[in-house]
Formats: C-alpha cells, structure tokens, sequence
C-alpha cells in the first residue's frame, strides 16, 4: 500500500521510500519527515485525482500522485 492508497481522515507509518525517485526529491521527502516508523495522515483527497493533502508532525504538506505513489505505508488506523 502507498501513501496514494490512505483513505481522508486516515492515520499511517511510513515504512519507506521506493528507491527509483530522484536522489534531490528522496532528499527533500526526508526532510519533510517523510521518514520510516513516522506517522502521517490525510487530511483531504483532492478531486479528480489532484493533490493529496497530508499532516506530518505539525506540517501539512501537498503530495502528487507520481510521488505519494513512492512512499510505501503500513499500520492503516
């Protein structure tokens, strides 16, 4: 399951990062906190498959689908 995949108003853990993504957006991902074991949660899902709109810690931050597909979860709550 991807970080694409979690319903609104959903919780989940990163359990990584897909290895293909450009080394500059791995790194910016993890600056964003987008790091294994961390917990993120959708706020909203865009419609007509915009922008998923996710909360790290005290951030929110937009993600696309070509990268939140990248961004493996687990622990769905």
């Amino acid at each position: 399951m991807t970080l694409w995949d979690i319903p609104a108003k959903k919780s989940a853990l990163i359990s990584g990062l897909d290895n293909s993504l450009v080394p500059a957006v791995m790194n910016r991902l993890l600056e964003m906190g987008l790091s294994d074991g961390q917990t993120v949660r959708c706020l909203r899902r865009s419609p007509l498959r915009g922008p998923l709109v996710v909360q790290i810690g005290d951030c929110v931050y937009t993600l696309e689908q070509s990268i939140a597909d990248k961004v493996a979860i687990s622990g769905l709550s």
